[in-house]
């Protein structure tokens, strides 16, 4: 048991650094600052479908999984 759980933190643990290293940045940089933002664009309605959506939804899943099983790791013994 404390094998299977060594394995899937480690499989966990690369997904959820690969995922926080795949998201797209969140600052517009000079450009947003000066022109400001328009809030009211397709992007903005559509964003729950967007890849940035997916990959913070998988970050996310991610790291419950991973605290998930660092519990149960400490727990089995």
């Amino acid at each position: 048991m404390r094998i299977a759980l060594i394995v899937a933190l480690v499989i966990i643990s690369m997904v959820l650094i690969v995922s926080v290293l795949l998201q797209p940045s969140k600052t517009s940089g000079l450009s947003g600052f000066i022109g400001g933002g328009s809030t009211d664009t397709y992007y903005s309605k559509n964003k729950a479908r967007t890849y940035e959506a997916v990959m913070a939804r998988l970050t996310v899943i991610c790291s419950i999984l991973f605290a998930a099983v660092v519990i149960a790791l400490n727990l089995v013994e």
